[in-house]
């Protein structure tokens, strides 16, 4: 079982690239995080956690240009507690399947250059229930023969099915995106 966390640390070890069966690209690094508190006007790290973080594909690839061994990040993503043996001792190991990376500007700052390749495609999300008040204040969007377009479209809407698969915004405007899309700010 996995779940969903973000973790802020340093980043421990050079992050190392290697290349998955079927070329896909994976680097992986040590993160360590530590709880920093002010004790009798000083600042005293206490306790470190220690993990594991594994990329892969694009983000694998951005992260080897981007990231160097001491920088301060946020890392998103999958997290496992993983045992393992090795020369008859055992243990358990902390590990982030990481889905976002990035710097932590709170102790710097970055310059970001978009990637020339889109993400995969991501299948259209199930829009069903999607209401965002305020997004349009021009009144009802209309489909092309003039019909009025709920902004939360029923699932018996047949305009609904339409919209979805073709990508569409079923909140108006052309500048939507599925969720995961790279589009720019």
């Amino acid at each position: 079982m996995s779940d969903r966390i973000t973790v802020i640390g340093n980043v421990a070890s050079i992050p190392e690239r290697r290349e998955l069966p079927g070329g896909v690209p994976a680097i992986s690094f040590r993160l360590a995080s530590s709880e920093r508190r002010l004790e009798n006007g000083q600042w005293v790290d206490t306790h470190t956690n220690w993990y594991w973080v594994s990329a892969y594909r694009k983000l694998a690839d951005h992260a080897l240009a981007s990231l160097e061994k001491g920088q301060r990040v946020i890392v998103s993503g999958r997290f496992r507690v993983k045992q393992w043996e090795s020369g008859g001792k055992t243990g358990s190991s902390a590990e982030i399947d990481a889905e976002g990376l990035g710097h932590d500007l709170m102790f710097g700052t970055t310059t970001f250059q978009k990637s020339s390749q889109p993400a995969s495609p991501t299948p259209a999300p199930d829009t069903a229930g999607w209401a965002t008040p305020g997004v349009d204040d021009a009144g009802p969007h209309t489909d092309e023969d003039g019909a009025a377009l709920s902004a939360s479209p029923s699932s018996s809407d047949p305009r609904r099915s339409e919209l979805v698969n073709a990508g569409a915004n079923p909140l108006g405007g052309s500048d939507w995106h599925p969720p995961g899309d790279e589009t720019p700010f």
